[in-house]
């Protein structure tokens, strides 16, 4: 019996370690979203899934495409970004700083959201566009203005289910049910 408590409490400490691990990872970076959430006129929830699922708040990661930190951020937003600002352009390094990546990333998902915003589905669209560029964006925007949403389906869905890249459909699917649950424990 002892030996049984033993392991239940072992295991138990073990769980609250690896709860406190990954509460730490996603609230630690709630004031600087905030933020540049607010700067840029942009959802702090919609931003702080769009970072679980590009970086699990990983600051210092870089994808295998060369997106930076938090974020994700391409070395061409980051070039657009700073243009746009009228900033010298910014040196790889900086972009791992969770500050300017943040910013730079709410930045642009305004501009995401500003290009899409008189679509059947702004948000949606914004997203793809983070995820797969403007082109195909675009695409999957002249696709859905040609068809109606059919009766009975969340026009969401629909938009999603016309999108022909699965991992950009589920990427953004998993984007939006994070942001609208506000949970980020999964």
């Amino acid at each position: 019996m002892s030996r049984r408590l033993t392991v239940f409490g072992l295991l138990l400490a073990a769980l609250g370690v690896g709860i406190g691990w990954l509460n730490h990872h996603i609230s630690r970076f709630d004031h600087i979203i905030s933020q540049a959430a607010a700067r840029n006129g942009v959802d702090f929830d919609l931003v702080k899934a769009l970072i679980f699922e590009e970086s699990w708040f990983q600051p210092d990661i870089m994808g295998p495409a060369g997106e930076i930190g938090l974020m994700q951020i391409t070395p061409a937003a980051a070039a657009d970004f700073s243009s746009r600002r009228g900033l010298p352009p910014l040196y790889q390094a900086r972009l791992f700083e969770p500050e300017l990546n943040a910013e730079i990333g709410c930045w642009y998902l305004r501009q995401s959201l500003e290009r899409y915003k008189h679509s059947p589905a702004p948000t949606v669209f914004a997203l793809l566009r983070y995820n797969a560029g403007e082109v195909r964006t675009d695409h999957w925007l002249r696709l859905a203005l040609t068809k109606s949403v059919p009766v009975g389906m969340p026009a969401e869905r629909y938009y999603l289910s016309l999108v022909d890249y699965p991992k950009t459909r589920e990427y953004v699917r998993r984007i939006l049910h994070r942001a609208e649950s506000r949970n980020f424990w999964f």
